[in-house]
């Protein structure tokens, strides 16, 4: 009887192995997914070094890869942050901020941004410092609350000389959205693309939290998981870790930044 038990270990624990990966990647598909910011477009809210947690359920259940709608739970609205694969190149993903709906009319002049003829409110707040990466020098900017035309609020930073002046102006296709990173003058979004707008079927979900968070080595990423999870490991074992930022540890996304 014990021999056969033990023999029946290895398969149990084999089962058991697989059905924790399944459910691991039902829920990484479907739900809940992580996220490395790799970049300053979304800074405060987000700094290089964050790693956030997305909501894949809040716009819907989707089909992996082909992004297809199975059963709609909404859609977005004006100040999501959301992450959606870049519609320029699809193998990446991006995260930015919705600023335009399907139908919207954005325009955007330099810091001013109005949304269906709606100027968008600023409320200036004391300077802000960013960290850049190339020089590893800390750069002054000036730092905003927005309101937008529901009334939410997050926060905003411009370059003190900014390099956005010219007007330019949009309409949102049905089903699409306008996005914008909360680093304005140095954000890649709708404004810079060969194709402006986000479609429905290029989002993967919501931001929604924090869940780590430190300053590591040079703060690049690599182009894909593999690479960038064996520069992550390289990183640790030669001690470049400078920064566990234990305070932004379970922060949530929405709403204004934390001075």
């Amino acid at each position: 009887m014990a021999s056969e038990a033990r023999q029946e270990r290895p398969g149990e624990t084999l089962r058991a192995f697989g059905i924790a990966i399944l459910i691991a990647f039902a829920v990484r598909t479907f739900v809940v997914e992580p996220f490395k910011i790799p970049s300053g477009s979304m800074i405060p809210t987000l700094l290089v070094g964050d790693y956030i947690l997305v909501n894949k359920f809040a716009y819907g259940v989707r089909m992996p890869f082909t992004g297809d709608v199975l059963m709609s739970m909404g859609e977005p609205s004006r100040g999501d942050v959301v992450v959606f694969r870049y519609p320029d190149d699809p193998r990446i993903d991006y995260i930015k901020r919705v600023i335009g709906l399907p139908g919207d009319q954005v325009r955007v002049a330099g810091e001013e941004v109005w949304v269906n003829g709606e100027q968008l409110d600023h409320r200036a707040e004391e300077g802000y410092s960013v960290r850049n990466y190339t020089s590893g020098l800390r750069e002054a900017k000036l730092r905003y609350v927005e309101r937008n035309i529901e009334g939410d609020e997050y926060t905003i930073i411009h370059d003190r000389i900014s390099r956005l002046r010219d007007a330019r102006e949009w309409t949102v296709p049905p089903g699409s959205y306008f996005m914008m990173g909360d680093n304005r003058d140095n954000s890649r979004d709708s404004r810079k693309w060969n194709n402006p707008f986000v479609r429905m079927d290029q989002l993967k979900g919501r931001a929604f939290m924090v869940h780590w968070s430190w300053v590591i080595g040079d703060g690049t990423s690599g182009d894909n998981f593999v690479v960038d999870l064996f520069q992550t490991l390289w990183r640790l074992i030669t001690f470049q870790v400078e920064e566990i930022r234990w305070e932004r540890i379970g922060r949530r996304i929405d709403g204004t930044a934390e001075p």
